[in-house]
């Protein structure tokens, strides 16, 4: 059984191709990340798959109950307060007004937001502080399926790592399944079950790849050499940090 199914997927903008023959499936409880050259199209399949592009071709198949999407940038309103905006998602579900309360805070726990933190606008938030709001307003929803498209990228190193472990609990305790879109393989590798890799033109998956053991009982030693290895190696992670500056435009 498949949450997530795509098959034969394609899309086009402006009647050029940037998509072709996307065949993909994830299981419940399976977190895969995709990766890439930046301008590849992996954002763009994400957001074909979660239903914010219609494909041009193929089938996709959605089988769990509600999704929720973290975006590169955090996508905050800038005049509601943290609590606001992770309420936000709540207005839209038809959750009662005297059950959003009790949900915000269980979301905003979730992601180590103090009291204190919600009573602030995006301005007052660091971006890692921003982040969490975006990760606490999707949890909220109580998803069991999260888009992740490049959430992490603009953090630096030590808050991408707060942020993957967080991901990591989150799918590890509650069985969140996901597609996690990245451009950093040791991202991918630490994270995800399994990695797929998207073709340098969209033009289908050549390949993916399971890292040893589940991502929380793995090492960032026992990752940097599985991925120092697979970029030396593997062929199938050849090109994944070329960048086409034509498709990018």
């Amino acid at each position: 059984m498949s949450l997530l199914s795509l098959s034969g997927v394609g899309h086009a903008y402006l009647g050029r191709t940037v998509l072709e023959d996307i065949t993909l499936s994830i299981a419940p409880g399976e977190l895969v990340a995709l990766v890439g050259p930046s301008g590849c199209g992996k954002s763009t399949l994400a957001h074909v798959a979660a239903g914010l592009l219609v494909p041009r071709t193929g089938q996709i198949a959605r089988s769990y109950n509600r999704h929720a999407m973290i975006f590169q940038e955090p996508r905050l309103m800038p005049w509601a307060t943290a609590a606001q905006n992770i309420g936000f998602a709540l207005r839209l579900t038809g959750l009662p007004r005297n059950q959003r309360k009790a949900r915000i805070t269980e979301a905003a726990e979730r992601v180590a937001l103090e009291k204190d933190d919600l009573r602030k606008y995006p301005s007052e938030l660091s971006g890692g502080m921003k982040q969490r709001v975006a990760i606490a307003r999707a949890l909220s929803v109580r998803p069991d399926f999260i888009f992740f498209d490049e959430p992490f990228t603009a953090l630096d190193v030590a808050l991408r790592r707060r942020m993957q472990d967080l991901v990591i609990r989150i799918c590890a305790d509650d069985q969140v399944s996901g597609l996690f879109i990245t451009h950093d393989l040791f991202e991918a590798a630490r994270l995800a079950d399994r990695i797929a890799v998207l073709d340098t033109k969209g033009q289908g998956l050549p390949g993916e790849r399971r890292p040893p053991g589940a991502p929380q009982d793995r090492s960032d030693r026992a990752m940097f050499d599985w991925v120092q290895s697979a970029m030396q190696s593997d062929p199938l992670f050849r090109h994944i940090h070329d960048v086409d500056e034509r498709r990018l435009a």
